[in-house]
Parts: C-alpha cells; structure tokens; sequence
C-alpha cells in the first residue's frame, strides 16, 4: 500500500506570517521623523549663522579705511582714548603730518609721516578717523571694546557727497557743522534721526591699533 506523506506530520507548527510589508516598515517612521527633527535643526543653526554674520557684515561701511600706528602709548591723546571708556580721538591728515585730537587735551599731537607710512599708503576713510571705547557695551558683549568711525557726516556723504569733517565734542558726541546732526559715540555712532556713522574694523593691542577696512 502507498502511503501518503502529509506536509503537516512533518510541520506541526506553522511558522508566524509578517502582516503585510508594513510590519517591516514599522520602526522607519520612527527614523524618518528623527532625521527630519535633526534636519530641521541643523538648517536653523545654519540660517541663524547666516543672519549673523550679514548683520555683523552689514554694521561696517563698505569705504576704506586702512592705518596702522604702533607706540600707541607714546601719543596720550590716542593711548587715553584707547584705554578709557567715554574717551575718543581723531586722527586726520593735514600736509605731512597725521593730527591727533581730543577735545579733553588743549593741544593737538602731529605725528610727522615715515618713508614707511608714506609707502604703506594708508586712507583715513572718506574725512578722518574717530577712534575710542563707548561707555556703554554693545549687544552680546559685556565689556567695552574700542571702536572706529568715519569723521565725515554720512547723511551729508549720501545725499550730496560731502565729506566736510565733523567736530568730536566732550560729551562724546560729533556735530556735523552742515547739517547740525549729533551723532552719540556711546550708543555706536546713531544719531537722533537713526542716521549712523560710517564704522570700520579696528583691532587694539600690544600698544598697536590696526584699522583695516577693505
């Protein structure tokens, strides 16, 4: 007699059948919310650099501005400017000399130019440089740093190319003899009708002031 072999003798116990695909698929939402979250994320930093670093590109002026003049020290008007709050300096040129002033000392200081200086080429901005620490400290910073703005009236540049220097007062404010503006130096240069003045990048240290705005 033959006899029949049954598939079910040999299997007793069938094994567990996954329902449908979307049992293997279970964990990958879980993943795919993951990196979406840590997309998300990462793209928010990045956008939150950007905007950073356009803000802080934008708060300078797009003039030149380039002077370096070491032994800062050596000149009290530049080195009181450089190490006090609420004290400023300017910096022109007048013939072969660069004048330093500040309206707190009675006579100004003329620095006579180097071979050296001369073949540097250096460019106070548009009318003269403002140099100085504001009293008051600038967002995200809790010291005092020393900043440089242009001596020209930027309202008076943009509208009509004037560059007729200003005059730094000792109340930290310069006046523009044109158009009467006053620009307050302790709140970064802004004047009453938010007009601002032309700033540059500046760097202080070592008795040595870099200003290199290019």
């Amino acid at each position: 007699m033959k006899v029949e072999r049954s598939h079910k003798a040999l299997w007793p116990h069938e094994p567990h059948k996954p329902h449908g695909v979307y049992h293997y698929l279970l964990p990958f939402p879980l993943f795919h919310f993951s990196l979406f979250t840590f997309s998300l994320f990462t793209f928010s930093l990045f956008t939150l650099f950007l905007t950073s670093c356009e803000e802080a590109e934008q708060s300078y002026s797009r003039h030149i501005a380039r002077f370096v003049f070491q032994n800062t020290q050596s000149v009290t008007q530049l080195n009181s400017a450089l190490n006090n709050p609420g004290e400023f300096c300017t910096i022109t040129a007048h013939n072969n000399q660069y004048i330093f002033h500040s309206p707190g000392i009675r006579e100004d200081y003329p620095y006579e130019r180097t071979a050296a200086d001369v073949k540097a080429g250096y460019v106070l901005g548009l009318s003269g440089l403002i140099v100085g620490m504001p009293v008051l400290t600038e967002q995200l910073s809790d010291q005092s740093r020393v900043v440089c703005f242009d001596l020209a009236c930027p309202k008076c540049y943009e509208d009509n190319g004037i560059t007729r220097a200003m005059t730094l007062k000792e109340n930290q404010h310069v006046v523009c003899g044109r158009c009467s503006r006053s620009y307050d130096l302790n709140t970064q240069g802004i004047a009453d009708d938010g007009s601002k003045l032309f700033r540059y990048q500046v760097s202080y240290g070592n008795n040595t002031l870099v200003i290199n705005n290019q």
